[in-house]
């Protein structure tokens, strides 16, 4: 989810992380999946080297870049440094995180406290000349009472649009953060969406609350990310979005989209990419994704 925003004033990198799941449908990464880490790494180290505001939405793998050698994150002992060293890191407390985000907030904080500013973000405003970013209040990652914890979801201003940056909230999949991205009004929206490919979590609530912003006034572009398309068949489960969407005049897109490119779905086509590319399954680490 990682997004790079650029205003009259100041430039952001909201969370500067890129991970691959070890295991996703009973398979490693493929090597064509390894490649595109690898790439997306390199970009987003250019993305940093060009930001003056780096973001921390909460403490899963795939949404900061950590302080040690990984291949599913594509980083070394000190590719950490290349993002946050100088920058004013805007980081979620460690209020409400579990036991192992906790432990990588230590690891985080210990590191980068050492080459950059960070400041617990929770629920606060920064202003930049005439850009104004808030944080929201923490919120589920997820359904209400989300065993995976908290994020944080920000609201960029800059006099002429606002953008909505909302990782991880499945949906969103409870009223904390809906009423959120409501009351923001965004013109722009950017959220994880749900993650229809999980058949043990209820995600009808995500799919319902989406529509819900998805038919906000004001609202032009709704971006789904993240979680959404590990579906090949997203856009059909999300049918009901669209549907809102189209009676509002809101362009639905994704990342891809945005960029004029086609969906890939590396992860969520990984069964496939091993069935057409053959390569030997291999488990290369631990700590890949969350």
């Amino acid at each position: 989810m990682a997004l790079f925003v650029r205003t009259r004033d100041t430039a952001i990198l909201f969370d500067a992380g890129v991970s691959l799941s070890p295991r996703r449908f009973g398979l490693p990464p493929h090597p064509l999946e390894l490649r595109r880490v690898q790439e997306l790494r390199a970009k987003l180290l250019e993305y940093a080297a060009a930001a003056d505001v780096v973001t921390v939405s909460h403490y899963h793998r795939d949404h900061f870049t950590p302080w040690y050698r990984s291949v599913y994150m594509a980083t070394d002992d000190h590719t950490y440094v290349e993002v946050y060293k100088g920058k004013l890191v805007l980081a979620k407390s460690p209020q409400g995180i579990n036991w192992s985000q906790r432990r990588r907030h230590y690891g985080f904080k210990k590191a980068v406290g050492k080459i950059a500013e960070i400041e617990y973000v929770d629920g606060k405003s920064y202003r930049f000349g005439r850009t104004t970013l808030t944080a929201s209040p923490p919120l589920p990652h997820g359904p209400e009472g989300a065993k995976t914890g908290f994020v944080v979801a920000f609201v960029v201003e800059d006099g002429e649009e606002r953008l909505l940056y909302m990782p991880d909230v499945q949906g969103p999949a409870n009223d904390a953060a809906l009423g959120f991205a409501l009351n923001a009004a965004p013109t722009i929206a950017v959220v994880g969406g749900p993650p229809t490919y999980l058949n043990n979590i209820e995600w009808a609530t995500g799919i319902s609350n989406l529509e819900k912003l998805a038919s906000a006034s004001g609202l032009r572009t709704l971006v789904v990310a993240h979680h959404a398309l590990r579906d090949l068949d997203w856009k059909t489960r999300l049918a009901p979005v669209f549907e809102a969407a189209s009676r509002s005049g809101v362009r639905v897109e994704t990342y891809a989209g945005l960029l004029g490119r086609e969906d890939e779905l590396l992860e969520a086509r990984r069964r496939e990419l091993y069935r057409l590319v053959p390569a030997e399954p291999k488990s290369l680490e631990e700590g890949g994704e969350e």
